[in-house]
């Protein structure tokens, strides 16, 4: 392979923005940034009213060797009562914990409080705790 196309695509590799991030939703000031955030590491079957988490991920895709993205997504969406069952949509019944540990956390200042008996499903890696009456998704994803 010519040197010159060697270096073209090193360079091409090092402008690629790193999807590495350890951000919460209280740093953004609106619910639209806060949900753009969020369906930009998460694939969102609908588009939330607002958003609440604790976003961790390291993109593993650069560098010598390449590997799988590590990830730690703790959330709680607030969704139109109308779109809920797209967030349960070619999931599995699966167990979850219905208040995690970190729940209070996320939730901190917002005033959401699930108050009716949740929907438990698996979509992949992610865990959905669905309080549909509520229009509340609780949502998990841990890879690493």
């Amino acid at each position: 392979m010519p040197r010159v196309l060697v270096v073209a695509l090193l360079l091409a590799g090092c402008a690629e923005k790193s999807r590495t991030t350890d951000t919460r939703s209280t740093s953004l000031p609106t619910a639209k940034e806060r949900v753009a955030f969020f369906c930009d590491y998460v694939l969102c079957p609908t588009r939330p009213d607002d958003a609440a988490f604790h976003l961790v991920y390291q993109d593993n895709s650069r560098g010598l060797v390449p590997g799988p993205d590590d990830a730690t997504i703790h959330a709680v969406l607030k969704v139109p009562v109308a779109d809920i069952a797209q967030w349960s949509k070619s999931c599995v019944p699966g167990g979850a914990d219905a208040r995690p540990p970190w729940l209070a956390e996320v939730l901190k200042g917002t005033g959401w409080v699930p108050k009716t008996a949740p929907d438990f499903v698996r979509c992949g890696n992610q865990l959905r705790v669905i309080h549909v009456k509520d229009g509340l998704v609780i949502f998990t994803d841990e890879r690493h």
